[in-house]
């Protein structure tokens, strides 16, 4: 009897019976380190989750104040996993299962207020909470998801539909967009359901774009204020969306197509998420600190400006081929040669060219590729370069190492491209929207595809997509009387060049297509010899030909695709 005496009156002496309680707790586990206050914590919500105390307006209260505490706590253990890619991984697994869990409790709390009956708890007061309570639940919701991307795991089809119910719970109570501060105690930021939904919602985009565990927490990061430059519609519009969710299934935000239209749909778009992302590059390029521009503390260095450069590549992609029509795939057992950059299609497609156009030395006005890259490399053309065209004059083979390229399992193909099943510990350089050039044998000719979709089946093995844009595509050298891009070559790209002057000659990539039926001349080319009506020299085989730089069809990283415009032939 003394026990059960004891128990109920421990049980009334809970933390979590009110606030005034709530606080005296926080301030006597302050002591501790932020490991050990978040296992306090965890351990507190843990048994009132399994229990089955009543809920109350003051109990919820007490949680929403023991939550706000412990956030500088948690935010410390969570950056400790993030910022620690070396940890052992007995280590890595148990403080990855200590933050899942963590987050997956303090959403079941919540939880249990949000389904109470009426009768048990005062419902003005409560329906007051109710907004700040959905929004911390879709955080932690989103911090289980983050966490799975970290290991390349699809997302439980459970936190999909957990977050759905909230938002959707969000729009019935007409609280979905109210602003408010999320933890008022600890930072000061904005926010409200919509935006939290969102940032979810967006960060999937990029699950499969083979991103760092640092460089998904950056984006994250940057998705808190970017969030708010999204806004949710019912009604889908052709010129604006490009995203979508259904809010009945168990899966996140897919590209639109014709069917993905009614009632459970709810659709966004990425045009001025695309411009904020575009204005800050343009700040970075003329001079602005990463410190003025609110990127977060950690971001600084080149690293961060190819992270926001992948952004704007990768959801610009999205953006135009949201609608894009796939022809049907077939299944197929078949290897493929691969290669990937712009540099190394283009020498592979030069060596298929030079077996149907030969020239000789002393009619020799195309640029060679040996030459260019001595240029790129030291700031003249060696002697043994020199040595060996004088030898062989009318011979432009590349001196290309052995297994210059990988071979993938090709499972899949249409009249677009194909799809493969890789080792990603064989292949860790794929990115979305990565050049590649691919080949059936080594009698074939190289093609020009673009790397459009990854996905993780398991640990190390990865399902990717490529679309072939030619079949067809010809290496040419171009010319300009502007020296322009002298300024944009790296040191890394030059090694010491003693003053030495360089020559103003590019390489691209010639590829016939067509645009509403139409055939146009395009040219792949790097993005630093891009500008709109830049005129060029362009030696195609035994062609000259001067030529505009028209409208941007699409851009990678380091690559633009560009129409171009015939002035005249030379």
């Amino acid at each position: 009897m003394l026990d059960r005496i004891t128990s109920l009156f421990s049980r009334e002496k809970s933390p979590l019976a009110n606030p005034k309680l709530a606080t005296q707790w926080c301030k006597q586990i302050e002591p501790l380190d932020p490991a050990s206050q978040c296992n306090k914590v965890h351990g507190l919500i843990s048994d009132f989750v399994a229990g089955a105390d009543k809920v109350s307006i003051e109990r919820l209260q007490a949680l929403m104040l023991i939550d706000e505490q412990v956030q500088e706590s948690f935010e410390a253990v969570c950056y400790q996993y993030i910022s620690n890619p070396r940890m052992s991984k007995d280590m890595e697994q148990k403080l990855w299962k200590s933050i899942v869990s963590f987050a997956a409790d303090m959403v079941e709390a919540y939880q249990r207020f949000v389904q109470a009956e009426n009768s048990e708890m005062q419902q003005q007061q409560f329906d007051l909470l109710m907004p700040v309570v959905l929004a911390r639940s879709l955080r932690y919701v989103a911090i289980q998801a983050k966490w799975h991307y970290f290991r390349f795991e699809r997302v439980p089809s459970k936190l999909w539909i957990q977050a759905h119910q909230m938002y959707r719970l969000s729009e019935v109570g007409a609280f979905d967009c109210n602003p408010f501060e999320l933890y008022p105690s600890y930072k000061k930021e904005v926010s409200s359901c919509a935006d939290e939904y969102i940032q979810m919602l967006m960060l999937n985009t990029l699950a499969n774009n083979n991103l760092s565990v640092r460089q998904i927490d950056m984006v994250d990061g940057w998705l808190e204020q970017w969030s708010k430059l999204i806004q949710f519609a019912r009604k889908y519009q052709n010129d604006r969306h490009h995203f979508c969710v259904n809010l009945q299934e168990s899966q996140g935000p897919q590209k639109i197509n014709n069917d993905l239209v009614g009632e459970p749909y709810r659709y966004w778009g990425l045009n001025d998420l695309i411009s904020q992302i575009q204005e800050i590059l343009g700040k970075l390029m003329t001079g602005s600190s990463y410190a003025s521009l609110d990127l977060g503390s950690d971001a600084r260095g080149p690293a961060v400006g190819e992270l926001l450069k992948h952004l704007d590549v990768f959801w610009t992609m999205c953006m135009r081929n949201s609608q894009v029509k796939r022809s049907e795939r077939q299944k197929v057992t078949k290897a493929a040669d691969i290669i990937y950059g712009l540099d190394r299609v283009c020498r592979y497609v030069k060596q298929d060219n030079d077996k149907f156009s030969r020239q000789g030395v002393e009619n020799k006005d195309q640029v060679d590729y040996d030459e260019i890259m001595d240029m790129r490399l030291y700031g003249f053309v060696s002697s043994r370069t020199k040595e060996k065209l004088a030898a062989n004059p009318y011979s432009f083979t590349v001196n290309k190492k052995e297994n210059d390229w990988q071979a993938w399992a090709v499972d899949n193909e249409s009249t677009d491209g194909f799809g493969a099943v890789i080792r990603f510990s064989e292949n860790e350089w794929i990115r979305p929207s990565l050049l590649i050039g691919s080949r059936a044998s080594s009698a074939d000719n190289w093609h020009v595809g673009i790397l459009r979709r990854i996905a993780r089946l398991s640990e190390d093995e990865v399902s990717v997509g490529v679309q072939v844009v030619s079949g067809t595509p010809v290496m040419v050298g171009m010319k300009s009387e502007q020296n322009d891009r002298i300024e944009n070559i790296t040191v890394a790209e030059l090694g010491f060049t003693g003053g030495l002057e360089l020559p103003n000659v590019r390489t691209a990539l010639y590829v016939p297509h067509q645009i509403n039926g139409a055939s146009v001349n395009t040219l792949i080319m790097h993005s630093a010899d891009y500008g709109l009506d830049k005129i060029y020299q362009v030696n195609a085989r035994d062609k000259k030909f001067s030529v505009s730089l028209g409208s941007v069809l699409e851009k990678g990283v380091d690559w633009t695709w560009v129409t171009v415009n015939v002035l005249r032939q030379d």
